[in-house]
């Protein structure tokens, strides 16, 4: 008796791995088209055995209302961000007129509701800021020294330029930005002002 050597043995080890694997392939597909076909019949029925039939009516007619209050969620979300937009426009466009006419260096025209938070604060932020300004312009109109400090100024640069001794110069200075509570921090024995 010859023994099978190692090459034989290799070879029909693949062959029998190949056509087991094969016959199991074929047995596979027929074992699919039969579950298949028994599938198809008890699939009517099977929600019944388990005894889910009553509770998959019901996620059913849940499920249908919830995505038609969905599609009417978004149409009247559609509506009122249209409604908004619209008034927003309206308001944009008054505000835009009103700062080219009061001078405000605000913008109003750059208004969109799909990227602010609310709408109203966009416009009322705005319109705080324009009031602060021009209750200060107001304010500063009405400031008696802030006014007066222009001609204060001037005073002393004439009083600086008028050609004077420095004695006098300082001393008027000196009075002149008195009257503006400023100091002239310049000592006298520096400037060898005589001291009266």
């Amino acid at each position: 008796m010859k023994p099978i050597r190692s090459n034989e043995l290799e070879f029909f080890k693949e062959m029998i791995k190949d056509k087991f694997y094969d016959k199991k392939e074929t047995l596979r597909t027929q074992m699919t088209s039969e579950a298949q076909k028994l599938s198809d019949k008890k699939q009517p029925l099977m929600a019944k055995q388990c005894g889910v039939e009553a509770e998959l009516k019901k996620l059913k007619v849940a499920d249908d209302k919830y995505r038609e209050f969905k599609a009417t969620k978004q149409l009247q979300e559609r509506k009122l961000l249209e409604t908004v937009e619209e008034i927003g426009q309206v308001l944009s466009s008054k505000l835009q007129r009103m700062a080219k006419a009061r001078n405000w260096d605000k913008n109003f025209d750059n208004f969109s509701p799909r990227t602010d938070n609310d709408s109203a604060d966009y416009f009322i932020n705005r319109l705080n800021d324009c009031c602060y300004d021009e209750a200060y312009k107001q304010v500063k109109s009405n400031h008696t020294v802030y006014n007066q400090l222009n001609n204060m100024k001037s005073e002393c640069e004439i009083i600086l330029h008028t050609g004077s001794d420095i004695n006098s110069v300082v001393t008027t200075l000196k009075g002149a930005m008195k009257k503006a509570d400023i100091e002239l921090p310049v000592p006298n024995n520096l400037l060898q002002i005589a001291v009266k």
